[in-house]
C-alpha cells in the first residue's frame, strides 16, 4: 500500500526559504502548502495530521501568537519553529506553548525531514493517548459511586474480603460489585482495570 503524503504547512515571508523548503519536502514525498503571512495560514483549514513549520518574525503576527491562536481554535498541529532569530526566551515560550522543537536557520534538508517525521509520529501518539483517555473516562463514568469506590480498592490490591470489611458489606456483595464493574468496563483483568482508572485520571 502506498503511504499517503504528509501535509506540511510552511509559514514564512521569505520566498527564498519557502521555495527551498517546498522543493526539498516535495522531493521527500510530502504535500507542501506555503503561506507568506500568519493570517493567510490561520484562514486556511490545516489537516490535523499535518506538521507546521513556523517562522517567528512574520509581517503581521509573531509566530508565538500564531501558536496561541491555534490552541484557542482547538487546532493541535505539531509545530516546528524554524527561525534565524529565536533567542532563549522565545524558545522557552514556544516549547511551553506546545511546539515540538525549535530549529535555527539554516538546517540541513535531511535533518529537517527527520524532525518532521518525528514530530508527526509524536503527534499521532498524543492523539491516540487523548482518544484512549476519553474512551476510558466514558467507560468509568458508567460506574455508580459505590462501584467506583470498589474499583479503586481493587486497583489498590484489596481482596473481596478486605473490601467487604472496609465498606461494611458482605463478601458476596463485594464480589457481585466487582463482577458488574468488569462487565461495565468490558475488561477481564485487574491490570486492565488499573490502566483504565489511570487513563481516566481516577488513579495516579
Amino acid at each position: 500500500m502506498k503511504k499517503s503524503k504528509l501535509p506540511v504547512y510552511v509559514v514564512d515571508d521569505d520566498a527564498a526559504v519557502t521555495n527551498s523548503l517546498k522543493s526539498v519536502l516535495e522531493y521527500a514525498g510530502h504535500q507542501v502548502f506555503c503561506f507568506a503571512s500568519a493570517n493567510e495560514f490561520l484562514r486556511s483549514q490545516p489537516e490535523p495530521s499535518g506538521v507546521l513549520i513556523l517562522d517567528l518574525k512574520l509581517p503581521d503576527i509573531h509566530g508565538l501568537e500564531v501558536q496561541q491562536r491555534l490552541v484557542k481554535k482547538g487546532v493541535y498541529l505539531p509545530i516546528i519553529i524554524y527561525s534565524g532569530t529565536a533567542d532563549i526566551p522565545d524558545t522557552v515560550s514556544a516549547l511551553k506553548d506546545g511546539a515540538y522543537t525549535v530549529l535555527q536557520k539554516p538546517v540541513a534538508a535531511r535533518q529537517l525531514i527527520e524532525v518532521i517525521t518525528e514530530a508527526a509520529e509524536h503527534a499521532e501518539k498524543v492523539r491516540q493517548d487523548i482518544v484512549s483517555r476519553k474512551k476510558a473516562a466514558e467507560q468509568v463514568a458508567k460506574l455508580s459511586p459505590r462501584e467506583l469506590s470498589i474499583a479503586l480498592l481493587t486497583a489498590e490490591g484489596l481482596s473481596a474480603t478486605q473490601i467487604a470489611e472496609k465498606l461494611f458489606i458482605s463478601k458476596r456483595t463485594a464480589e457481585t460489585h466487582k463482577s458488574n464493574i468488569f462487565k461495565k468496563l468490558d475488561i477481564g483483568s485487574t491490570a486492565l482495570l488499573i490502566r483504565m482508572l489511570m487513563l481516566s485520571e481516577h488513579l495516579n
